[in-house]
């Protein structure tokens, strides 16, 4: 991150890039012996029998469950592009995720910043899947750096 920082044009501030690095040096060091999915979105969470829901298709990454919960915004991303109020939405999409998974929300919180910080850095980089140049991937680019300054604001988790 702070390489991309460095050489690509960008709107982001130190402040968000080191948010994102911090998150990684001070959780990222601490890891529990947990199998995370590393891929949960929507299409990969189901109805079951033998559960109430089922998550398919894992990648099976050893580490920290809060992790999933950047994972989770940005399969969201087109949802969260259509979102009257882009804080309101974030807040209340790792509430749930927090609550459903009980995991610490302030831990999903700084794994979903860092993952939009990458993300924000990945799409100036390589483009998105759905825009790789042009107004579209400016557009997106922009959500992106919108979504990680949103999600660095501490005191609106409080």
């Amino acid at each position: 991150m702070r390489k991309d920082a460095e050489v690509l044009a960008h709107t982001l501030s130190p402040y968000l890039v080191d948010a994102a690095v911090a998150t990684v040096r001070e959780l990222g060091r601490v890891q529990p012996d947990t199998l995370i999915h590393g891929d949960l979105h929507a299409r990969n969470i189901l109805r079951a029998d033998r559960e109430p829901w089922l998550a398919v298709d894992p990648k099976g990454c050893a580490g920290d469950p809060a992790y999933d919960g950047g994972t989770l915004l940005k399969s969201r991303a087109l949802a969260l592009l259509e979102a009257d109020d882009l804080r309101k939405t974030l807040h209340r999409t790792l509430d749930i995720f927090a609550e459903a998974t009980e995991l610490d929300r302030e831990r999903v919180r700084r794994w979903a910043q860092f993952h939009a910080v990458q993300a924000a850095f990945w799409g100036r980089r390589h483009g998105f899947r759905i825009a790789r140049s042009g107004p579209r991937l400016d557009w997106l680019t922009e959500f992106a750096d919108r979504m990680a300054e949103l999600l660095t604001e501490r005191h609106m988790w409080a």
